[in-house]
């Protein structure tokens, strides 16, 4: 996560409604979130072909480029799990005719087709066409839930993190919303299936809703998620017994630094900066002073 005051179209990635980093003034108001693609840009898994590289001013779909012909790619694991063709099957078939209806509304606002009937990326062009390893056509829906306690020996705020199997980056517990899920179930499945404990996230402040900057992201396809923050106290995060699930290394309760921060996958560090200050501005007295220079400096 870099600390950025501008992205593409001048928008920040983290910003208050006033107010400047040497004063409390930016806790005032709204806290906003807005997640630019710059890893859906610029960055591909193993086994997807080289993004080709895309200029801001070349970016929105409305801008002409008639040249933009970027590599088509779908994962041989999303093809075999063809829902029309194998049962238990958590993939769209590859024929976008033979989806039934797709998604019209996302959190983004009303999805945009091309002339052969795919989604739009919202965030427009970004280098690779198809779907990837993503199974939907369009958004395909994840709920992240965030956790967090004081580690009352060294006054820190720590995070109940996962070490994801894929790629060993540490992250927010959190996964794809199943068929005809709700997504508070979702955000309580996910946390229990990754760190082996079980909390009612609804209790917990909605952080944002909207695209997620994901490598895996695509033309086609592309990840939003719901993410809700539930901050426990001393002796609620005392009565936990963490233990990794099927799709994590390890649990650990990551201490939240600077460092620690820019190394959370994807774009998992604005959401955690965006729960934390909006719990310093509601909450006052359950964070520690001391992290309110670090969350400052990330807002405009």
């Amino acid at each position: 996560m870099d600390k950025k005051k501008e992205c593409t179209g001048g928008r920040p990635s983290l910003f208050a409604s006033g107010g400047t980093k040497e004063s409390r003034d930016w806790l005032a108001g709204d806290l906003h979130v807005y997640v630019e693609p710059w890893r859906a840009r610029f960055e591909w898994p193993d086994g997807y072909p080289r993004r080709i590289k895309v200029s801001d001013a070349l970016l929105d779909w409305d801008t002409d480029y008639p040249e933009y012909d970027p590599p088509y790619y779908v994962a041989p694991e999303v093809l075999e799990n063809d829902r029309t063709r194998k049962p238990g099957g958590w993939a769209d078939p590859e024929d976008i005719a033979a989806v039934g209806e797709l998604p019209k509304e996302s959190f983004e606002g009303p999805v945009r087709l091309d002339d052969k009937g795919r989604p739009l990326n919202p965030r427009g062009r970004s280098g690779i066409a198809g779907r990837g390893l993503l199974g939907k056509w369009g958004p395909n829906f994840a709920a992240d839930p965030i956790v967090t306690r004081i580690n009352d020996q060294f006054g820190d705020v720590e995070m109940l993190a996962i070490q994801r199997k894929d790629n060993g980056l540490w992250a927010i517990p959190g996964g794809m919303v199943d068929a005809g899920e709700e997504v508070s179930r979702t955000l309580v499945r996910e946390l229990t299936e990754e760190t082996g404990v079980t909390l009612d996230m609804s209790r917990g402040r909605l952080v944002y809703r909207g695209f997620v900057d994901d490598p895996r992201t695509t033309d086609h396809a592309w990840i939003e998620t719901t993410v809700r923050h539930l901050h426990l106290t001393g002796a609620e995060a005392a009565d936990l017994e963490p233990q990794a699930g099927s799709d994590a290394r390890s649990v650990y309760w990551l201490p939240l630094t600077e460092r620690s921060l820019q190394k959370l996958y994807a774009g998992h560090g604005y959401f955690v900066v965006s729960a934390l200050a909006q719990t310093l501005r509601d909450e006052p007295g359950v964070l520690p002073e001391k992290i309110l220079g670090m969350l400052g400096s990330y807002y405009k």
